[in-house]
């Protein structure tokens, strides 16, 4: 399992959301670079980028930021966040972004996106489907920096999509809560398309939530705020085993 430590860029500083709230994101850090390097020092092989304006805003809003990142970084980097053309797709991946993560025009334009997938190869998108879990269990997708409903269910996208290979799923109701991931989500997305390589999001807030996850066998976990917040250090999440 990979745990990708994640930095969420606003205004270009590193913040955090609780449930996806903007109004409520707390700054942790004002240099992204220095967050970065911390993270090659203690053993992460990937990293987690977020545009969170881009999100926000409906399109790429600090490219020259996460370029100047990336270029600062031997770390594998993927970034979403406001992604929605092909362009935006191509500039990202110029500045040595390896990974793409594309959201609310999953939902818009699905047949765009199986384009995507096959023309920049599927091992470099990745489908990002945030969503609202009900009381019935069911995932319902959020778009637009889960601002809006979709009224789509995750089981009904994801079947949109027999050539995406990665799909990053986030139970915002958890996200920023540091009270554990929402297991039964992943575990039946993993039951109901088992080719497909889950990196789970939102809840992490412990040592112990990256082992249940773990033994999941998901592809990998995206860690942001309980790192930030000191409730899981770097170096227990890469020397304990978590990141194989």
């Amino acid at each position: 399992m990979i745990v990708y430590p994640a930095i969420d860029l606003k205004e270009g500083k590193c913040v955090r959301l609780t449930q996806g709230d903007f109004i409520s994101g707390k700054i942790y850090n004002d240099n992204p670079e220095l967050m970065l390097h911390e993270f090659a020092v203690h053993g992460a092989s990937w990293v987690h980028i977020v545009d969170l304006d881009g999100a926000q805003q409906g399109a790429i809003a600090q490219l020259d930021l996460i370029s100047k990142l990336v270029s600062s970084s031997a770390l594998k980097i993927q970034v979403g966040g406001g992604i929605r053309t092909a362009d935006d797709i191509e500039k990202l991946f110029s500045c040595g972004v390896k990974r793409v993560i594309v959201g609310s025009v999953c939902v818009a334009q699905p047949d765009m996106v199986k384009l995507w997938l096959d023309n920049f190869g599927e091992d470099r998108i990745v489908l990002a489907l945030d969503c609202s879990v009900g009381v019935d269990g069911i995932p319902i997708v959020k778009t637009h920096g889960w601002q809006n409903d979709s009224n789509i269910t995750v089981w009904d996208l994801l079947k949109l999509y027999d050539n995406a290979k990665y799909v990053l799923c986030t139970d915002i109701n958890v996200d920023g809560m540091l009270t554990g991931s929402n297991i039964g989500l992943y575990q039946e997305l993993q039951q109901r398309f088992p080719n497909v390589n889950v990196i789970a999001s939102g809840g992490v807030g412990k040592l112990d939530d990256l082992t249940e996850l773990r033994r999941l066998n998901v592809h990998g976990v995206v860690v942001g705020k309980a790192i930030y917040e000191g409730k899981i250090a770097l170096d227990e999440i890469f020397n304990s085993k978590i990141d194989v």
